[in-house]
């Protein structure tokens, strides 16, 4: 961080990487959906939950926040405390994901396979998102060095929620 700014150069290569593979990845969970939408729709109304209507939006508010994390970070001229900013903000829309879980787990009493790891996962990524918020504030304990850990958590998310979208759904 030279006089303030946050020094995109450094951080400029790992942007560019996680913006296409959010962006890529986010591609791979419209098709999930729109290629199962039928059996998605039809498993949900079985069960009486939209557990996987969920996962799909929980997946892309992920790789949303990445990639818009990403974005923001290339600019050169922003602010540290701008851009801490942003990604606080990003924390809160994180949070998406495990209120709506636990909306969805409450108006349906259905609880899915691994609802709790799923919980604790989203619950972290919101946490790791909010320290690097902070600390990148603060100027001290880890700032940006926070954001591959939640990158890695997001994709990995999405991921596993693809994969199910796009395979399990038909088991």
């Amino acid at each position: 961080m030279a006089g303030g700014a946050y020094d995109a150069e450094a951080w400029h290569d790992f942007f560019i990487a996680a913006a296409g593979a959010t962006a890529a990845l986010s591609g791979l969970i419209f098709v999930a959906v729109s290629i199962n939408l039928r059996d998605i729709l039809t498993e949900e109304k079985k069960i009486g939950s939209s557990y996987l209507t969920g996962r799909a939006l929980e997946s892309l508010v992920a790789l949303l926040i990445v990639l818009g994390i990403s974005l923001v970070g290339l600019d050169p001229f922003i602010g540290r405390v701008a851009f801490a900013a942003f990604v606080l903000f990003c924390a809160a829309g994180s949070a998406v994901s495990p209120a709506r879980s636990i909306s969805a787990y409450r108006a349906s009493h259905v609880k899915p396979v691994a609802y709790n790891l799923r919980l604790f996962l989203a619950l972290l990524l919101v946490a790791a998102y909010a320290v690097s918020g902070v600390t990148l504030l603060a100027q001290g304990g880890g700032g940006l060095h926070w954001l591959p850990f939640a990158f890695i958590l997001a994709i990995s998310i999405a991921a596993a929620n693809a994969w199910i979208l796009l395979v399990e759904v038909l088991r």
